[in-house]
């Protein structure tokens, strides 16, 4: 028998999300296992038991605070929302609980590079945009309170990210109630976050000479968020500001655009993919500041691409637990692929783009009707994002990106898998190491992947290159060093047409000694079956046209059918052996179970290796001659 929903998670799965009724109840749907879970004060959220590397007070704090980006844009366009209400006198005193100094459930005294200060600027912007509900109804000492716990983040050190925005949202709220806050901090800040900026105008998560992350922390849930927010809520006194930060979310809205599928999916890449829909937090943004609309956008265009990607996550019950919270992970729960700053309450960062909920029903963004995709980036084989090193495309209805050159500035988990592949795929994610033995542990999709070894147990992949460029041809280049005597070179060439389901790879491998290679294609689903209740493995196949799912590898390609879709590889030059290599469970962001085709070689010396690398996704099945 097929498993019964739960009636938390049905509450939010079967909401159909077309209308601003609609995001209202699911907003409510989603913070009811929050609500459910808080501290008798109100401070403090415990969804899970698993770590992080900050204490367990601000994992809680976030909990409360993660909150307010959905419950604090509703308030302020609708203070007396009935289904909200009773979560509304929680959420206020839980506010006044967490900062007395002394109480039960006090936050706690902050310390350099503390937690709290990301939690922080949710409390801030609450106040600056729903003041008649977290600030007017406190009594006096409690302002106080609230002010003296909030004004801590001008005296720490913060890191020098997206972070130093969170200083300047708590003092723009501080300010916008007449309570005590530090002018110099903001216009500190907003300084110091100029140095994002490359010379072609896009941030990165940092400054920009020593950091090349072009990650959603800089392309929509951070530094484009809170650029428009600011614009928005500091405009009529720093009009000037205002003016830059409005045209530079014009600029970058036909570059973040190509980071989604029609469907609603989204290349992820990068870290923190557990906040899943926060990945269109900047479009909820656009609207939120009226930003003057580019041509091909529309209002309609824009809110359909924000409510389908929330769409595409909250109709998955696999992203629930039981109790209907959001779990850690993508697709389906998966601690491989999270990060040490993630507890149970983090995924709650998603409700970044329920900003929308402060426009009333009256605005042109609910008023206008759902648009699809622009048609007209479609029509393109692909584009190049040049600041960001990669190439886009949706040709064949696969949306994925061709990627080189990005890094993280800080040691983090599995960065070579988040920012070192060379691709990237909206319909077939991808995959990080759960282990250090052997391919089936690397997981090593869409990258080439090297070991030195006898017996190819250790497998190297691309963190950081030495070099990188991107020809008008769409091709970017790129050369690494998986160790000090040996350098690859590697060319991704996008498809050459709307039509083409593929993309080619060359790499010049000069090695002093005898070395593996893998040179590995997209992970998909590996099990197949009438429903999901149902599968097993896929089977072998005799031919690459003999079966509807299946498995086949022959001496210079590799092919994986199933209801995912496809995904191959073929060597061009005839030297590599075909592998469909089992990956371990739970090691890829979309499904828990894949097999990833790949090619094998054996390299002495100098060698050049080619290959097309081919992928369809399930509804594009009819491409394939097997569909």
């Amino acid at each position: 028998m097929p498993h019964v929903l739960p009636p938390a998670v049905e509450a939010i799965t079967s909401n159909p999300l077309r209308t601003r009724s609609d995001m209202v109840h699911i907003l409510h749907s989603l913070l009811v296992p929050v609500h459910g879970a808080m501290s008798t004060g109100g401070a403090r959220v415990r969804l899970g038991h698993t770590g992080t590397h900050f204490d367990a007070v601000a994992a809680e704090m976030e909990g409360f605070a993660r909150a307010l980006w959905g419950l604090a844009p509703l308030l302020s366009s609708d203070p007396d929302n009935a289904e909200i209400k009773g979560m509304r006198d929680d959420w206020v005193r839980g506010l006044v609980a967490g900062t007395k100094i002394g109480g039960d459930e006090y936050w706690g005294d902050c310390i350099d590079k503390d937690q709290r200060f990301v939690e922080m600027a949710a409390i801030g912007f609450s106040l600056a945009i729903a003041p008649k509900v977290f600030w007017e109804p406190l009594k006096h000492e409690e302002k106080v309170a609230v002010n003296k716990w909030l004004l801590q983040c001008n005296s720490h050190l913060l890191p020098d990210n997206n972070w130093r925005f969170f200083r300047i949202l708590v003092n723009l709220g501080l300010k916008s109630v007449g309570a005590e806050y530090s002018q110099k901090a903001i216009d500190d800040e907003l300084d110091f976050i100029e140095t994002f900026y490359g010379p072609h105008g896009f941030p990165s998560d940092g400054n920009n000479t020593t950091c090349k992350a072009y990650d959603y922390y800089a392309t929509s849930f951070a530094i484009p968020f809170y650029t428009l927010l600011y614009a928005r809520l500091a405009g009529i006194s720093d009009p000037v500001r205002a003016k830059r930060f409005r045209e530079r979310g014009i600029a970058n809205l036909p570059n973040v655009v190509q980071l989604f599928a029609p469907d609603g999916g989204v290349i992820p890449f990068g870290r923190s993919m557990t906040y899943r829909f926060a990945c269109s937090a900047f479009f909820a943004a656009v609207a939120f500041d009226g930003l003057e609309l580019p041509k091909p956008f529309t209002w309609g265009v824009i809110k359909g691409l924000l409510l389908r990607n929330i769409r595409w996550f909250t109709q998955k019950p696999s992203v629930f637990n039981r109790d209907g919270s959001l779990s850690i992970g993508y697709a389906y729960p998966n601690l491989f692929m999270s990060e040490d700053y993630n507890s149970a309450q983090s995924p709650y960062w998603a409700l970044k783009s329920f900003l929308v909920l402060a426009l009333p029903e009256t605005h042109p963004f609910w008023q206008a009707e759902e648009e699809s995709f622009p048609a007209e980036l479609l029509s393109r084989p692909f584009t190049i994002v040049e600041p960001w090193m990669q190439v886009f495309t949706h040709a064949a209805g696969h949306t994925f990106c061709l990627s080189s050159g990005q890094e993280v500035a800080f040691p983090m988990r599995h960065a070579a898998a988040k920012y070192g592949k060379l691709a990237y795929s909206a319909s077939f994610g991808f995959s990080v190491p759960t282990g250090a033995l052997g391919l089936q542990q690397h997981a090593p999709d869409s990258e080439l992947a090297l070991s030195d070894d006898s017996e190819g147990e250790r497998w190297v992949v691309r963190r950081r290159v030495e070099d990188v460029s991107i020809s008008d041809n769409g091709v970017i280049k790129s050369t690494w060093r998986p160790w000090p005597d040996v350098t690859v070179t590697t060319w991704s060439i996008p498809p050459p047409c709307t039509s083409a389901a593929y993309h080619t790879r060359v790499h010049h491998i000069v090695s002093p000694r005898r070395i593996l290679a893998s040179d590995a294609g997209f992970a998909i689903h590996s099990h197949t079956g009438p429903s999901a209740d149902h599968e097993r493995r896929i089977p072998t196949l005799a031919s690459p046209v003999s079966g509807d799912h299946g498995r086949y590898e022959s001496p210079h390609s590799a092919l994986a059918v199933s209801k995912a879709g496809v995904s191959g590889v073929i060597d061009l030059l005839g030297a590599g052996r075909g592998v469909v290599q089992d990956a371990d469970g739970n090691s890829n962001l979309m499904s828990p179970r894949t097999v990833i085709p790949l090619l094998l070689h054996e390299v002495k010396r100098e060698m050049w290796l080619a290959s097309t690398v081919f992928a369809v996704p399930a509804d594009e099945r009819g491409r394939w001659g097997t569909g």
